[in-house]
Protein backbone atom coordinates (compact mmCIF):
# COMPACT_ATOMS: atom_id res chain seq x y z
CA UNK A 1 0.00 0.00 0.00
CA UNK A 2 1.31 3.80 -0.67
CA UNK A 3 0.71 6.41 1.54
CA UNK A 4 -2.97 8.13 2.48
CA UNK A 5 -3.79 11.35 1.03
CA UNK A 6 -5.36 13.55 3.20
CA UNK A 7 -8.42 14.70 1.86
CA UNK A 8 -10.14 18.01 3.05
CA UNK A 9 -13.47 18.58 2.52
CA UNK A 10 -14.20 22.64 2.16
CA UNK A 11 -17.24 23.93 3.36
CA UNK A 12 -16.32 27.82 2.58
CA UNK A 13 -19.54 29.35 2.15
CA UNK A 14 -21.27 26.21 1.17
CA UNK A 15 -23.25 26.25 4.81
CA UNK A 16 -25.61 28.88 3.68
CA UNK A 17 -25.46 30.15 6.59
CA UNK A 18 -27.78 27.32 7.64
CA UNK A 19 -26.55 25.73 10.83
CA UNK A 20 -28.58 22.72 9.75
CA UNK A 21 -26.78 22.52 6.64
CA UNK A 22 -23.83 22.85 7.99
CA UNK A 23 -23.88 19.66 10.66
CA UNK A 24 -25.49 17.78 7.34
CA UNK A 25 -21.71 18.62 5.77
CA UNK A 26 -19.69 17.60 8.31
CA UNK A 27 -21.99 14.68 8.51
CA UNK A 28 -21.22 14.19 4.63
CA UNK A 29 -17.72 14.59 4.81
CA UNK A 30 -17.30 12.34 8.13
CA UNK A 31 -19.53 9.65 6.21
CA UNK A 32 -17.54 9.88 2.89
CA UNK A 33 -14.26 9.11 4.75
CA UNK A 34 -12.89 12.68 4.43
CA UNK A 35 -10.11 13.35 6.77
CA UNK A 36 -10.84 17.25 7.48
CA UNK A 37 -13.98 19.17 7.30
CA UNK A 38 -13.34 23.03 6.71
CA UNK A 39 -14.70 26.02 7.56
CA UNK A 40 -13.90 29.90 6.45
CA UNK A 41 -14.45 32.02 9.42
CA UNK A 42 -14.21 35.42 7.56
CA UNK A 43 -15.14 38.76 9.07
CA UNK A 44 -18.45 40.56 9.64
CA UNK A 45 -16.32 43.53 11.23
CA UNK A 46 -13.93 43.91 8.23
CA UNK A 47 -16.05 43.14 5.09
CA UNK A 48 -15.52 46.24 2.90
CA UNK A 49 -18.59 48.28 2.27
CA UNK A 50 -18.28 48.16 -1.11
CA UNK A 51 -17.54 44.50 -1.53
CA UNK A 52 -20.33 42.69 -3.91
CA UNK A 53 -20.55 40.42 -1.85
CA UNK A 54 -21.03 41.89 1.87
CA UNK A 55 -24.68 41.03 2.47
CA UNK A 56 -23.77 37.28 1.48
CA UNK A 57 -20.28 37.01 3.59
CA UNK A 58 -22.57 38.92 6.64
CA UNK A 59 -24.55 35.54 6.83
CA UNK A 60 -21.68 32.78 6.10
CA UNK A 61 -19.14 34.43 8.46
CA UNK A 62 -18.53 32.82 11.60
CA UNK A 63 -19.46 33.82 15.06
CA UNK A 64 -17.53 31.93 17.97
CA UNK A 65 -20.77 29.97 18.26
CA UNK A 66 -21.26 28.56 14.99
CA UNK A 67 -17.08 27.42 15.34
CA UNK A 68 -18.05 25.82 18.77
CA UNK A 69 -21.30 23.58 17.16
CA UNK A 70 -19.13 22.80 14.05
CA UNK A 71 -15.97 21.83 16.23
CA UNK A 72 -17.95 19.82 18.77
CA UNK A 73 -20.38 18.20 15.37
CA UNK A 74 -17.01 17.16 13.77
CA UNK A 75 -15.61 15.47 16.85
CA UNK A 76 -18.98 13.59 17.28
CA UNK A 77 -18.99 12.06 13.61
CA UNK A 78 -15.31 11.35 14.06
CA UNK A 79 -13.67 14.00 11.65
CA UNK A 80 -11.12 16.39 12.11
CA UNK A 81 -12.53 20.28 11.85
CA UNK A 82 -10.10 22.69 10.17
CA UNK A 83 -10.84 26.75 10.22
CA UNK A 84 -9.33 28.89 7.59
CA UNK A 85 -9.15 32.32 9.66
CA UNK A 86 -9.26 35.67 8.03
CA UNK A 87 -7.25 38.02 9.97
CA UNK A 88 -5.09 38.22 12.99
CA UNK A 89 -8.49 38.39 15.20
CA UNK A 90 -9.34 35.16 13.72
CA UNK A 91 -6.44 33.11 14.06
CA UNK A 92 -5.83 34.58 17.71
CA UNK A 93 -9.54 33.55 18.65
CA UNK A 94 -8.78 29.94 16.82
CA UNK A 95 -5.74 29.56 19.24
CA UNK A 96 -6.74 31.20 22.56
CA UNK A 97 -10.52 30.30 22.87
CA UNK A 98 -10.89 27.04 21.04
CA UNK A 99 -7.48 25.23 21.48
CA UNK A 100 -6.73 24.53 17.52
CA UNK A 101 -3.64 23.46 16.97
CA UNK A 102 -4.07 22.97 13.34
CA UNK A 103 -4.88 25.56 10.99
CA UNK A 104 -5.41 26.39 7.31
CA UNK A 105 -3.99 29.39 5.57
CA UNK A 106 -5.90 30.96 2.36
CA UNK A 107 -4.15 32.18 -0.82
CA UNK A 108 -5.34 35.33 0.16
CA UNK A 109 -4.21 35.62 3.89
CA UNK A 110 -0.82 34.32 2.68
CA UNK A 111 0.77 37.77 1.56
CA UNK A 112 -0.86 38.84 5.58
CA UNK A 113 3.03 38.67 7.31
CA UNK A 114 0.96 39.58 11.38
CA UNK A 115 -1.07 35.87 10.47
CA UNK A 116 1.59 34.05 8.93
CA UNK A 117 3.85 34.95 12.15
CA UNK A 118 1.31 33.98 14.53
CA UNK A 119 0.54 30.84 13.29
CA UNK A 120 4.49 30.09 12.62
CA UNK A 121 4.36 30.46 16.51
CA UNK A 122 1.72 28.91 17.69
CA UNK A 123 0.18 26.19 15.36
CA UNK A 124 2.11 22.48 14.97
CA UNK A 125 -0.01 21.69 11.71
CA UNK A 126 0.09 24.55 9.34
CA UNK A 127 -1.58 23.61 6.04
CA UNK A 128 -1.13 26.50 3.28
CA UNK A 129 -2.49 27.34 0.14
CA UNK A 130 0.39 29.19 -2.69
CA UNK A 131 -2.39 30.78 -5.31
CA UNK A 132 -1.49 34.06 -6.33
CA UNK A 133 2.36 33.84 -5.22
CA UNK A 134 5.29 34.64 -7.07
CA UNK A 135 8.20 32.04 -6.74
CA UNK A 136 9.79 34.83 -4.77
CA UNK A 137 6.49 35.17 -2.58
CA UNK A 138 6.21 31.54 -2.05
CA UNK A 139 9.64 30.88 -0.66
CA UNK A 140 9.39 34.06 1.37
CA UNK A 141 6.36 32.61 3.02
CA UNK A 142 7.67 28.80 3.73
CA UNK A 143 10.46 30.06 5.51
CA UNK A 144 8.21 32.53 7.28
CA UNK A 145 5.88 29.70 8.41
CA UNK A 146 8.90 26.74 8.54
CA UNK A 147 9.78 26.32 12.52
CA UNK A 148 11.39 23.12 14.05
CA UNK A 149 8.21 22.36 15.63
CA UNK A 150 6.07 22.87 12.78
CA UNK A 151 4.51 20.45 10.14
CA UNK A 152 3.93 22.41 7.06
CA UNK A 153 1.50 21.17 4.01
CA UNK A 154 1.95 23.18 1.21
CA UNK A 155 -0.94 23.24 -1.94
CA UNK A 156 -0.39 24.10 -5.34
CA UNK A 157 -3.64 26.05 -5.72
CA UNK A 158 -4.66 28.32 -8.62
CA UNK A 159 -6.59 30.97 -6.90
CA UNK A 160 -9.41 31.52 -10.13
CA UNK A 161 -12.96 31.00 -9.14
CA UNK A 162 -16.06 32.99 -10.24
CA UNK A 163 -15.49 35.83 -8.12
CA UNK A 164 -14.70 39.60 -8.42
CA UNK A 165 -14.14 40.88 -11.80
CA UNK A 166 -13.57 37.19 -13.02
CA UNK A 167 -17.36 36.91 -12.26
CA UNK A 168 -18.35 40.20 -14.07
CA UNK A 169 -15.79 38.85 -16.62
CA UNK A 170 -16.24 35.02 -17.01
CA UNK A 171 -19.87 34.95 -15.55
CA UNK A 172 -20.26 31.44 -13.13
CA UNK A 173 -17.36 29.50 -14.38
CA UNK A 174 -14.70 26.95 -12.58
CA UNK A 175 -11.05 26.79 -13.15
CA UNK A 176 -10.55 25.17 -16.86
CA UNK A 177 -8.68 22.12 -16.91
CA UNK A 178 -5.90 23.83 -18.84
CA UNK A 179 -5.20 26.37 -16.09
CA UNK A 180 -4.88 23.91 -13.35
CA UNK A 181 -1.25 23.37 -13.89
CA UNK A 182 -0.42 20.25 -11.88
CA UNK A 183 3.21 20.47 -12.62
CA UNK A 184 3.55 23.42 -9.99
CA UNK A 185 3.50 20.74 -7.67
CA UNK A 186 6.82 19.47 -8.67
CA UNK A 187 8.49 22.70 -8.55
CA UNK A 188 7.47 22.58 -5.09
CA UNK A 189 8.34 19.36 -4.16
CA UNK A 190 11.59 20.34 -5.30
CA UNK A 191 11.79 23.78 -3.62
CA UNK A 192 10.39 22.72 -0.21
CA UNK A 193 11.47 18.35 0.18
CA UNK A 194 11.28 18.62 3.76
CA UNK A 195 7.59 19.31 3.39
CA UNK A 196 4.00 17.84 2.42
CA UNK A 197 2.95 19.02 -1.14
CA UNK A 198 -1.27 18.66 -2.25
CA UNK A 199 -3.59 20.08 -4.39
CA UNK A 200 -6.74 22.85 -3.59
CA UNK A 201 -8.81 22.03 -6.45
CA UNK A 202 -11.06 24.90 -8.37
CA UNK A 203 -12.29 22.88 -10.98
CA UNK A 204 -15.82 20.82 -11.61
CA UNK A 205 -15.28 17.21 -10.97
CA UNK A 206 -12.90 14.79 -9.68
CA UNK A 207 -10.17 14.47 -12.73
CA UNK A 208 -8.04 16.99 -11.22
CA UNK A 209 -7.50 16.21 -8.08
CA UNK A 210 -7.33 12.67 -9.05
CA UNK A 211 -4.65 13.57 -11.49
CA UNK A 212 -2.91 15.48 -8.28
CA UNK A 213 -2.84 12.04 -5.93
CA UNK A 214 -1.05 10.06 -9.29
CA UNK A 215 0.96 13.40 -9.33
CA UNK A 216 2.12 12.39 -5.71
CA UNK A 217 -0.13 14.89 -3.76
CA UNK A 218 0.19 13.57 -0.24
CA UNK A 219 -2.96 15.88 0.49
CA UNK A 220 -6.25 17.19 -1.72
CA UNK A 221 -8.52 19.76 -0.93
CA UNK A 222 -11.95 19.96 -2.48
CA UNK A 223 -14.86 21.78 -2.32
CA UNK A 224 -18.54 20.26 -0.93
CA UNK A 225 -22.85 21.30 -1.04
CA UNK A 226 -25.38 19.59 -0.47
CA UNK A 227 -26.84 20.85 -3.43
CA UNK A 228 -25.19 22.40 -6.82
CA UNK A 229 -27.69 23.11 -8.68
CA UNK A 230 -29.89 25.25 -6.75
CA UNK A 231 -27.45 28.43 -6.11
CA UNK A 232 -26.32 28.02 -9.96
CA UNK A 233 -30.12 28.37 -11.11
CA UNK A 234 -30.98 31.35 -8.46
CA UNK A 235 -28.06 33.52 -9.45
CA UNK A 236 -28.27 32.60 -13.38
CA UNK A 237 -32.47 33.69 -13.48
CA UNK A 238 -31.16 36.34 -10.51
CA UNK A 239 -33.91 35.27 -8.16
CA UNK A 240 -31.71 34.92 -5.12
CA UNK A 241 -28.27 34.30 -4.23
CA UNK A 242 -26.03 31.28 -2.57
CA UNK A 243 -22.33 32.31 -2.91
CA UNK A 244 -20.36 31.34 -6.19
CA UNK A 245 -18.69 28.16 -4.66
CA UNK A 246 -21.23 25.77 -5.12
CA UNK A 247 -20.55 25.83 -9.16
CA UNK A 248 -16.75 23.95 -8.48
CA UNK A 249 -18.31 21.68 -5.32
CA UNK A 250 -19.41 17.85 -4.87
CA UNK A 251 -22.35 16.82 -3.72
CA UNK A 252 -22.85 14.04 -0.83
CA UNK A 253 -22.83 11.10 -3.33
CA UNK A 254 -20.11 12.68 -5.47
CA UNK A 255 -17.78 13.04 -2.75
CA UNK A 256 -18.46 9.76 -1.66
CA UNK A 257 -17.28 8.24 -5.39
CA UNK A 258 -14.42 11.26 -5.19
CA UNK A 259 -13.11 9.39 -2.03
CA UNK A 260 -13.45 6.25 -3.45
CA UNK A 261 -11.36 7.38 -6.40
CA UNK A 262 -8.46 8.53 -4.73
CA UNK A 263 -8.32 5.71 -2.01
CA UNK A 264 -8.07 3.51 -5.49
CA UNK A 265 -5.13 5.19 -6.96
CA UNK A 266 -3.47 5.00 -4.03
CA UNK A 267 -3.41 1.41 -4.33
CA UNK A 268 -2.65 1.62 -8.35
CA UNK A 269 0.34 3.88 -7.62
CA UNK A 270 1.44 1.16 -5.00
CA UNK A 271 5.05 1.77 -3.31
CA UNK A 272 8.07 3.31 -4.21
CA UNK A 273 10.98 0.87 -5.47
CA UNK A 274 10.85 -2.33 -7.46
CA UNK A 275 8.12 -4.70 -6.89
CA UNK A 276 6.49 -7.99 -8.28
CA UNK A 277 3.23 -9.19 -7.91
CA UNK A 278 2.69 -12.70 -6.43
CA UNK A 279 0.89 -13.58 -9.33
CA UNK A 280 3.72 -12.83 -11.45
CA UNK A 281 6.11 -15.08 -8.91
CA UNK A 282 3.70 -17.78 -9.51
CA UNK A 283 3.82 -17.53 -12.76
CA UNK A 284 7.57 -17.02 -13.73
CA UNK A 285 8.23 -20.05 -14.24
CA UNK A 286 5.73 -21.30 -16.10
CA UNK A 287 6.01 -18.21 -18.45
CA UNK A 288 9.91 -18.02 -19.02
CA UNK A 289 10.88 -20.18 -21.54
CA UNK A 290 7.22 -22.06 -21.97
CA UNK A 291 7.54 -21.32 -25.96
Amino acid sequence: MGHHTIIIAEVGECWNGDVDQAKQLIESAAQAGCDYVKFQTLDRETVKDDDPERDWFLKVALNEDHIRIFIDHARKNNIKPLFTPANLQKIKMLKEKFHQTEVKIASSVSFDQDVIDYAAGHFQKIFVSSGMNSEKDVKHLIKALHKPKNELYIFHCVSEYPTGPLLDKEGLKALSEENVQLKNMAWLKKAFPRHHIGYSDHTVGTLASVCAVAAGAEMIEKHITLDREKPIRLYNTKTGYLGTDHVLSLEPKELVEFVSQIRKVEKIMGQEGWYRSEGENLLKNFLVGRF
